[in-house]
């Protein structure tokens, strides 16, 4: 692992049932060619075995990489809600940045050293990567990127790599639905403005990732590295799965709702916010 960098990364790893995953994900983390300042571990009362591997791994990387900091929190009681989980991690959190990894997601061993490039841009508060989607046998869920598949008005910025004014970000695409592939494809500065963010994104059960990522792209400027660093993995079941498609339209709603009160969109992203909306209407009502 490499002792370059002098901005301070946090990991944090939130965890529940993915006891097949946890080793591998730690593992890669360390192996990241960007040096690491904090693991933060947090297990939201997984009943598959979890917590012993992760307190076994733990052990591991106190013996290997003392300078790491390594924080574990273990709940009792499942939160219910990911949301929290992110709050806690951001509130142990000590270093300047802060990668939240999810641990059924993998990473690229570069993925840090090419998304901490943003913040050479010291306006830069969010850097993202392209991403990859699987199944969960690994294998590739689509043949394109997960950027481009999201890309619903095809306006191809995710193409090559770019730096932008938050409100340029959401006047691309952010603004109209969300861009940004997954949270592990992203890191952001540690602000603390974060907190009341997430306290407010608990209200949305589909889109709080969204509302996240709007709140933060509003504070400064974006990076983007088209490079596919990231693996996000599709699960047959998940969080949103039980999310009726009448309340994920309500969601997306509430999310356009609140841009177009509170950022500076232009009449073009007004139009395809109107667009979208539109076809979601016909598709899901």
């Amino acid at each position: 692992m490499a002792r370059h960098s002098e901005k301070t990364v946090a990991v944090i790893l939130p965890n529940y049932n993915y006891a097949n995953y946890v080793t591998s994900r730690i593992n890669e983390i360390l192996e990241q060619t960007y040096r690491i300042a904090e693991i933060i571990i947090l297990d939201d009362a997984s009943t598959d075995g979890s917590v012993q591997i992760i307190q076994e791994n733990v052990t591991k990387i106190k013996e290997k990489y003392p300078e790491i900091k390594v924080k574990v929190k273990i709940n009792k009681q499942n939160s219910g809600n990911v949301f929290s989980q992110w709050q806690k991690g951001i509130e142990l959190a000590e270093a300047e940045y802060i990668w939240i990894a999810e641990m059924d997601d993998s990473a690229n061993a570069k993925f840090l050293e090419n998304v901490m490039r943003g913040f050479d841009d010291l306006r830069v508060v969010l850097s993202y990567t392209n991403s990859k989607l699987t199944k969960d046998n690994d294998q590739l869920a689509i043949k394109d990127s997960l950027r481009q598949v999201k890309d619903i008005f095809r306006k191809k910025h995710s193409m090559s790599d770019y730096v932008v004014e938050g409100v340029e970000e959401l006047n691309r695409n952010l603004a109209v639905f969300n861009s940004i592939p997954n949270v592990s494809a992203a890191v952001f500065r540690n602000q603390k403005v974060l907190g009341s963010i997430l306290d407010e994104a608990k209200k949305f059960r589909l889109c709080g990732d969204w509302y996240f990522y709007i709140n933060i792209a509003m504070t400064g400027k974006i990076f983007y590295c088209h490079k596919k660093l990231n693996t996000h993995r599709l699960h047959k079941e998940s969080v949103t799965s039980g999310v009726s498609l009448e309340e994920r339209f309500k969601e997306t709603q509430a999310i356009h709702r609140f841009v177009l009160q509170n950022a500076n969109i232009s009449e073009d992203t007004k139009k395809r916010i109107k667009v979208l909306e539109s076809k979601l209407a016909q598709k899901w009502l």
